[in-house]
């Protein structure tokens, strides 16, 4: 063989080469656009995915928001009512201290004039005496009357004063409850 055949072999070789890695790279670009475009494809389906999750979670943060503040009121709301029962339990205390102490004023007024109605062997009581020793009993008995009836009137005050405070709060009503208060609840508009 001569060069110049050898050269064309040559040629017509390289020629060859270079048609089918031409032909290869095609097809692998084909292949390598096919894979983009499904790389496209699923990365807008990701976005989608992703802002519908976005917004539930946003539906959610508020949900959980809405809610927290309703309970955080419930709680304020029970706040004033065991505050009302400590009140009432000091003005129950207050109230039993009175009548014990109005009771031994009593008790003791009564002692006393007993004691004095009881008669020494050389003395006797006239008639004037037994009247002041009855207006002394009914003057204790009144007296502690009139101080219950004040300690009364104070304990009622109070508690008219607390109960007032008492239905001023339960009429608090939450806002997401509140007639027109436009919410989502789990993914749903509540008006």
């Amino acid at each position: 063989m001569s060069n110049q055949a050898l050269m064309a072999w040559s040629v017509v070789v390289v020629a060859i080469s270079f048609a089918a890695l031409c032909v290869y790279l095609i097809v692998t670009l084909k292949a390598a656009r096919e894979t983009l475009v499904s790389v496209q494809g699923t990365i807008k389906e990701a976005n989608q995915t992703v802002g519908m999750l976005h917004t539930k979670v946003e539906d959610l943060t508020n949900n959980v928001k809405v809610i927290s503040e309703d309970v955080k009121n419930k709680i304020r709301s029970t706040d004033d009512f065991f505050q009302a029962a400590r009140h009432a339990g000091t003005t129950l205390k207050e109230t039993t201290g009175a009548v014990r102490d109005i009771s031994s004023t009593l008790s003791r007024a009564v002692r006393q004039q007993v004691a004095a109605l009881e008669p020494g062997p050389e003395h006797k009581k006239t008639w004037t005496e037994w009247f002041k020793i009855g207006m002394n009993v009914v003057s204790a008995i009144r007296s502690a009357k009139q101080q219950n009836k004040e300690e009364k009137a104070v304990l009622a005050a109070e508690a008219h004063e607390e109960e007032h405070r008492l239905y001023d709060s339960a009429a608090y009503v939450p806002e997401p409850f509140q007639p027109g208060s436009h919410r989502v609840y789990n993914g749903h508009s509540h008006s």
